[in-house]
């Protein structure tokens, strides 16, 4: 069967994922990397507005990468029924600041008939060091996916 969600996403390889149904996500302005049937890459640009008052990438809005990349990887699985996250763990470990590069990957961990689990790396590109590490949870819902 023919995964139009997957077709989607890889022809924006290499640019910005205007193709979203998400306002957020397009505020987040990501840049897809790489895309398979289990794992994406998202490279987004840290602008001032997504920074806490020292200047480093906001917590929240690092958080926000991860869950929004974890919720395209889940959408490009092809499934018919909505699985909200109901959990999203995140460690940090070093900053990154504005005008950096942070690339977000997520991978498909195990894909239950009610529970979904995704794990995600958030890298700083500048200098190469872990920023965040991820795990998160989605549940299946009685929710139709309309596209």
């Amino acid at each position: 069967m023919e995964n139009k969600r997957l077709q989607l996403l890889q022809s924006f390889i290499g640019k910005p994922f205007s193709g979203s149904p998400s306002p957020f996500a397009k505020w987040l302005n990501g840049t897809v990397v790489s895309v398979n049937d289990k794992s994406i890459e998202f490279k987004f640009i840290v602008r001032k507005e997504m920074t806490n008052p020292v200047g480093m990438l906001h917590g929240g809005v690092i958080s926000s990468m991860i869950d929004d990349c974890i919720g395209i990887n889940f959408m490009i699985l092809g499934l018919e029924n909505f699985y909200p996250t109901i959990n999203l763990n995140v460690d940090f470990f070093n900053p990154a600041f504005e005008n950096d590069s942070v690339l977000v990957k997520t991978e498909l961990i195990k894909l239950g008939k009610t529970i979904i689990h995704f794990n995600a790396v958030v890298t700083n590109q500048n200098n190469s060091k872990l920023v965040a590490k991820a795990s998160s949870n989605l549940a299946v819902s009685s929710t139709k996916i309309p596209f």
